[in-house]
């Protein structure tokens, strides 16, 4: 009865609400695809999002709610909260516009920009394992950019990033340095105690979101298509609005491309090492399951499945597979199940001498 109409609602009412396109903080950072920006600039209708998913982007907005909500009651001030910043460059004549998550301000008087994220635990968890978000990170740089016009002292932010499903932190330290427009992630901890000194510069980091979005512009203006950002399969794009319109004729594109070219000698130094690794690839991958296993099988010995071994935590935890035994099901069920893509792949092998001889000496003569 429910459950048949939440999602839908969701949906309906993120239809109602749609901005449409507009250079703005949440799409500056490096991640987000500049192709797929220019679709949307220019109006593209793309695959219609599961109505889950509007569902989903609005529980975030939810989580921080929630978070601000314990924060009022704390010793920190809260206000400020979807305040509209405007970045305005030199370099380019139009504007940047976004709306803050809000402001912190501590009992000495220090006030911080708050900008809070929930995500999803897999995300999460290559934060808490040391990777940046550097799409929030560009978020926040510009955020800092635009309230120091108001506050030239407003210098720091925390980032606070929060993990949906186990209500866990993780707060950024940030601080941005107008005149080198140079944003530094300090440091970085975490509900459970993690603590870790990062002091990550973003040199160029306000310049380069107005470079995206002046791209961007100029992609709209002379009708072109900027190159694909990720690869064919990449989770990017099976995730993008826009797949199907993107990939479209990529095998016409793929078709046309030069075959017999001379690649470059650049190229050339890294298939050469790309082999030698290659070479050493199943050594060294045999070397690292066994020792693996030698570190299992001593921790069992010792009745130990998490411990400390000098600067690394060890665990072992079990994990549920699930597997499909195909010789359970008839041929037509497997072929329903069965979705098909297309993949690039890349194939290196060592061509003949006498087309070798044939190819140097064709590099010759283009020296010559």
């Amino acid at each position: 009865m429910l459950t048949e109409i939440i999602h839908k609602l969701a949906a309906q009412f993120q239809d109602e609400n749609n901005r449409g396109y507009s250079p703005r903080p949440s799409l500056a950072g490096p991640d987000r695809c500049v192709r797929q920006i220019v679709y949307m600039a220019n109006g593209m209708q793309g695959n219609k999002r599961g109505d889950r998913m509007f569902f989903t982007l609005d529980d975030s907005s939810w989580h921080e709610e929630l978070t601000l909500d314990w924060l009022r009651k704390s010793a920190f001030q809260v206000h400020s909260e979807q305040m509209e910043i405007i970045v305005t460059n030199s370099k380019h004549n139009f504007k940047i516009t976004g709306h803050i998550d809000g402001v912190i301000t501590d009992m000495g008087g220090n006030d911080f920009l708050l900008e809070h994220k929930a995500i999803n635990h897999f995300t999460w968890q290559k934060y808490e394992n040391g990777e940046i978000p550097v799409d929030y990170i560009a978020q926040v740089a510009l955020y800092l950019c635009g309230l120091q016009k108001y506050n030239p002292q407003m210098k720091q932010a925390v980032l606070l990033v929060k993990n949906k499903n186990t209500s866990q932190y993780l707060e950024f330290l940030c601080e941005y340095d107008t005149a080198k427009d140079t944003l530094i992630v300090k440091t970085v901890k975490s509900t459970v105690g993690a603590y870790a000194e990062l002091n990550q510069e973003f040199p160029n980091i306000v310049q380069s979101c107005f470079d995206k979005f002046a791209l961007v512009n100029q992609c709209v203006k002379k009708k072109e298509l900027p190159l694909r950002q990720y690869d064919l399969g990449d989770w990017h794009c099976d995730y993008c609005p826009y797949n199907e319109i993107c990939w479209a004729d990529y095998a016409k594109e793929f078709e046309a491309m030069k075959t017999e070219a001379m690649l470059p000698n650049e190229i050339a130094d890294m298939v050469r090492y790309y082999k030698e690794v290659g070479a050493h690839k199943k050594e060294i991958t045999d070397e690292y399951d066994e020792i693996g296993e030698k570190i299992k099988t001593l921790m069992k010995s010792l009745n130990i499945r998490e411990g400390v071994a000098g600067e690394y935590g060890v665990k072992l935890s079990l994990t549920e597979v699930n597997k499909i035994d195909k010789a359970k099901l008839t041929a037509s069920e497997i072929e329903k199940a069965t979705i098909k893509s297309t993949q690039e792949r890349m194939y290196i092998k060592r061509i003949k001498e006498s087309t070798n001889e044939i190819h140097k000496d064709s590099r010759r003569k283009q020296a010559a």
